[in-house]
């Protein structure tokens, strides 16, 4: 692998967030940039990767670099970074992933006892050691919204959803979590350019406006199609894509806990969160 190529590796622009939280807008703003290269959904290709790669410690020499041991979580780091080098094309300055949701091995490792607040604090740790330089970000959707897409589109129970969304909100919250950033789904939605000229500022990546040229299409809107025209879907962006009329449908009883992590998530990057009586 090549040094410039090497040290790219490093540094990817990561979006982590929940699901049908608009991640995949999100996504192909980046895509449409011409500076950037997208990976997309890489959260089981980075730890699965990363877990294969550290069943080997003990069973495999050690490695000397320099007269000196190649550390165990340097060397699974490396592992990965030469995954993503062999089956990515980044001819661009800068690239962008997104694991979005828990990964598969989480599963597996959570069977083996491990809580969750040490599953966050190995999560992150891992994220950091293959991608050093590497700029963290979120994007925050109403999580009624969320619970109501996710109802529709994978058909997935709102109490469930609720606690997806919950462990996501731990995840980003926790001590060693790398996030320094969040975007309003709904300010983006509202004021499409100066949210990602903001957002690029942050990321210190110059602002393309062809960018722009990404909102002229909804994202995985059903299961019909992952790229479809906006002409088709004049009502919800009439609505700027709030569900908020259908909210009386949730049942938020015996949400407290949940709910009340989520509203400590929006409040960290600095918004108040409304929701039903």
């Amino acid at each position: 692998m090549n040094h410039k190529l090497h040290k790219k590796l490093k540094a990817p622009i990561t979006l982590i967030s929940h699901g049908r939280s608009g991640t995949s807008l999100l996504q192909n703003i980046f895509d449409a940039h011409p500076n950037i290269s997208v990976a997309g959904e890489t959260a089981d290709l980075i730890f699965s990767t990363w877990y294969s790669i550290k069943k080997a410690e003990g069973l495999v020499p050690g490695l000397f670099e320099n007269g000196k041991v190649v550390r165990w979580p340097e060397r699974t780091a490396r592992g990965v970074r030469a995954v993503f080098g062999e089956i990515f094309d980044f001819p661009t300055e800068y690239w962008m992933q997104k694991p979005i949701g828990q990964p598969f091995v989480m599963g597996y490792l959570r069977k083996q006892t491990m809580s969750l607040d040490e599953w966050f604090e190995l999560y992150w740790n891992i994220l950091n050691d293959i991608f050093p330089q590497g700029k963290f970000i979120t994007i925050l959707r109403h999580p009624c919204d969320v619970v109501l897409s996710s109802g529709e589109y994978w058909g997935r129970d709102q109490k469930g959803t609720w606690g997806g969304i919950a462990t996501m909100a731990q995840c980003i919250l926790h001590k060693s979590s790398k996030i320094s950033y969040a975007v309003n789904y709904h300010e983006l939605v509202e004021k499409p350019e100066e949210v990602i000229k903001d957002l690029f500022a942050h990321l210190e990546v110059p602002y393309d406006p062809t960018v722009l040229k990404a909102l002229d299409y909804v994202y995985v809107p059903n299961q019909e199609g992952w790229k479809q025209d906006k002409t088709e879907f004049q009502a919800k962006i009439e609505k700027k894509f709030s569900r908020r009329e259908d909210w009386d449908k949730l049942d938020l009883s015996g949400l407290d806990n949940e709910i009340k992590i989520i509203q400590e998530l929006w409040q960290k990057y600095g918004y108040s969160l409304e929701l039903p009586n």
